[in-house]
């Protein structure tokens, strides 16, 4: 598969013409009309039919559409990091983490970012939502990752990237360790240690089941918190795709099921510089992966 051939299907997936595809790929629409002729051999199946005069996506094209416009947003995504890389201007990313939200899941992102633009500054700021977005329109951050219930203003892009999941963090040698799942009941006369920045799963808990938690509120973000369950003052509540240290033991929560969506949000119609913008694409070409 050339990517020659996904851009001009992709192409024609907006156009849903065969001569103004041609136009704007700059090729001629014999050339355009083979291209994509073999992208259909290889994916064995037509990707569009044409009625009369109108041009239709198929069944097979519809639900190809998504997973090729991921592919050519990566393609064009690390050429202009190569191309970047070679002028040898210096680059900076910063990127906003939301409460209790970690930088394990854009860490494949950020990793092509750097190493197609060495040198690049890297920054997170950890904060809420609000400050985050403040720092966003106030161009102090590039993008941030923001859970999906965020009131995100009118001027921000989102695009959702992934579900956590809260598991219990708690000491590898504490008694709940032995079990596979843990319910709520479980965790009834538990010391949950709660953050405000942390991602609000014990108190998702209690608004859902409506028991009497005993919580141990803690000023701090995640990475305090699990600080404070490795001493021993308590178990906590946290997401799934964060990463925890070795004396701690990571338990499924089930019954009920605690979980949000994370977004990825921006400026819209800000020029963001080629770290900034290129990261972008990447994550949303990777997108609940």
């Amino acid at each position: 598969m050339e990517i020659s051939q996904v851009r001009y299907f992709i192409t024609l997936c907006h156009t849903l013409n065969f001569t103004r595809a041609a136009q704007q790929c700059n090729v001629s629409q014999p050339a355009l009309t083979r291209a994509v002729q073999r992208l259909e051999e290889e994916l064995g199946g037509a990707l569009l039919f044409r009625e009369r005069n109108l041009t239709q996506l198929t069944e097979l094209g519809r639900a190809m559409q998504p997973h090729l416009a991921a592919m050519l947003e990566a393609a064009d995504a690390a050429t202009s990091l190569a191309r970047e890389n070679r002028s040898h201007k210096p680059a900076t990313l910063k990127i906003g983490l939301g409460p209790g939200i970690g930088a394990l899941a854009i860490a494949p992102a950020v990793r092509e970012v750097s190493r197609m633009l060495p040198g690049t500054i890297i920054h997170f700021d950890e904060s809420s939502p609000a400050m985050l977005i403040e720092a966003m329109l106030t161009d102090r951050l590039d993008c941030a990752l923001l859970p999906d219930d965020a009131d995100l203003p009118e001027r921000l892009n989102r695009w959702p990237l992934y579900r956590e999941n809260a598991v219990l963090v708690l000491p590898a040698g504490h008694p709940l360790a032995a079990m596979n799942v843990i319910t709520a009941r479980d965790i009834q006369d538990e010391t949950i240690l709660v953050g405000e920045r942390c991602g609000g799963y014990a108190n998702m808990l209690g608004s859902v089941t409506g028991f009497s938690l005993r919580l141990q509120r803690c000023n701090g973000a995640a990475a305090q918190l699990v600080e404070l369950v490795i001493a021993g003052l308590g178990i906590a509540l946290l997401s799934d795709r964060l990463a925890f240290a070795t004396p701690l033991a990571t338990r499924r929560f089930d019954e009920p099921e605690l979980s949000r969506g994370v977004l990825l949000a921006a400026v819209a119609g800000r020029p963001l510089n080629p770290a900034a913008a290129n990261f972008i694409k990447l994550s949303r070409a990777r997108a609940f992966a």
